[in-house]
C-alpha cells in the first residue's frame, strides 16, 4: 500500500528532520495540524512515539492511536465503507509514518508481519483472522455443497468494518455496557459489496444478517451474486451457508470486540444520505439518470430512488 493511494484530504509536508545518533525526529504538518515523530528504543527493538499538535497520540505498548488521531482521520475525509483495506491505525503506520521516517539512517523500526508496531490492533489483523476462519471452513463443511460455500466466501474477503454509534445504545443483558451495531463489508469490488450486520459484542441468540434483509431470512442468492458465482442454489446450500456464517461469527467475535474497543465512541464513521444532507444547502441540481445534487461544500450526492436500506435506520 504505497503513498500513491493517499487517503486523507490534506497533504503531509515535512518541515524539519533531526538525525542525531539513535534520536531521530521529524516535524511535519498535515492540513492545519502539526505532527511529530520521535524514535524510541524498547526491549523489542526500535519503535517510535507520535505527536499530534504537541500531544502524544501513540507510544510503544498501546494497542491503538489516541482518539485525537481518529478525530483527525474523520475530519480529513476517511470513511471506512469507502476506503477499503484501511483504518486509522493503518493510515498512521503505513502511510504517514513511512513518509515521516523516509530519510532516517538508523536501523529500521521493528514492526510485525502486518507492518505495525507489536500489539497494535488494526483492520489488517481482523482481515487476517477472517481469511484464516474461511480457510478453516473446509474442515467443517466437507462435500460439494460445503466446497461451494467455502468458494463463495473465498470470493468475498473482508474489506471494511464500520461501527455504528447509535444515539442511545441499549445496555446488554448483564447491564455491563452498550452494544453497538457493526457492519462487515465483503467483496472484490466496492461497487457491489455484501454487507453483513450484527451486534458488537455479539449475542448468542443473534447472528449476522445481510443488509436489507430481515434478521430471520438469509438471502443465499445475494452471496452468490456478490461473489460472481452461478446463482443456481445446490440442495442444502442455504443450510450450509447458515452454518458457515455461525462458525465465522464465533471465530470473529473476540477479535471484533477487541478491535471495537480501540475505536472511540461518538465519532460518526458512517454517513447515510440523511446525515450528509444535514446542515448543508443545495446550490445546484444536475439532471441525469439519476439526478445529482451539489451541496455548498462541493459534495455531490446522487439521488437514490430505491427503498432505504435497513442499516441506515437508527445509526450512523
Amino acid at each position: 500500500m504505497g503513498l500513491d493511494a493517499w487517503i486523507l484530504d490534506a497533504p503531509l509536508k515535512v518541515l524539519r528532520q533531526e538525525d542525531h545518533p539513535y534520536h531521530e525526529a521529524t516535524l511535519a504538518t498535515l492540513g492545519r495540524h502539526e505532527i511529530g515523530l520521535c524514535r524510541r528504543d524498547t526491549a523489542l527493538g526500535p519503535s517510535c512515539e507520535l505527536f499530534l499538535d504537541g500531544r502524544s497520540i501513540f507510544h510503544p505498548g498501546v494497542d491503538a492511536p489516541h482518539r485525537a488521531w481518529f478525530d483527525l482521520c474523520r475530519e480529513l475525509g476517511y470513511q471506512p465503507a469507502h476506503h477499503w483495506d484501511w483504518d486509522p491505525a493503518l493510515i498512521l503506520f503505513q502511510q504517514v509514518l513511512p513518509a515521516l521516517a523516509a530519510d532516517w539512517h538508523e536501523a529500521p523500526l521493528a514492526w510485525n508481519a502486518l507492518g505495525l508496531p507489536e500489539g497494535v490492533l488494526s483492520l489488517a489483523g481482523l482481515r487476517q483472522v477472517f481469511a484464516e476462519a474461511v480457510a478453516d471452513l473446509r474442515r467443517g463443511h466437507p462435500g460439494p455443497v460445503g466446497a461451494k460455500v467455502v468458494e463463495t466466501f473465498e470470493w468475498l474477503p473482508l474489506r471494511a468494518v464500520v461501527f455504528h454509534d447509535d444515539a442511545q445504545p441499549p445496555l446488554d443483558f448483564e447491564g455491563t455496557g452498550p452494544r453497538g451495531r457493526v457492519s462487515l463489508w465483503l467483496g472484490i469490488h466496492r461497487e457491489h459489496p455484501l454487507v453483513l450486520e450484527g451486534q458488537c459484542p455479539a449475542r448468542e441468540d443473534q447472528g449476522w444478517c445481510v443488509e436489507g434483509a430481515g434478521p430471520d431470512r438469509l438471502p443465499s442468492e445475494a452471496f452468490l451474486a456478490a461473489a460472481g458465482l452461478d446463482s443456481q442454489l445446490p440442495k442444502g446450500f442455504t443450510r450450509a451457508l447458515t452454518s458457515a456464517l455461525d462458525a465465522l461469527r464465533h471465530r470473529m467475535e473476540g477479535p471484533l470486540d477487541a478491535y471495537r474497543r480501540t475505536y472511540p465512541e461518538g465519532i460518526s464513521w458512517h454517513h447515510g444520505q440523511h446525515e450528509r444532507l444535514l446542515g448543508h444547502t443545495i446550490v445546484d441540481v444536475r439532471s441525469g439518470e439519476p439526478a445529482t445534487l451539489v451541496l455548498d461544500d462541493g459534495t455531490e450526492l446522487t439521488l437514490e430512488t430505491e427503498a432505504s436500506r435497513a442499516w441506515e435506520h437508527g445509526g450512523i
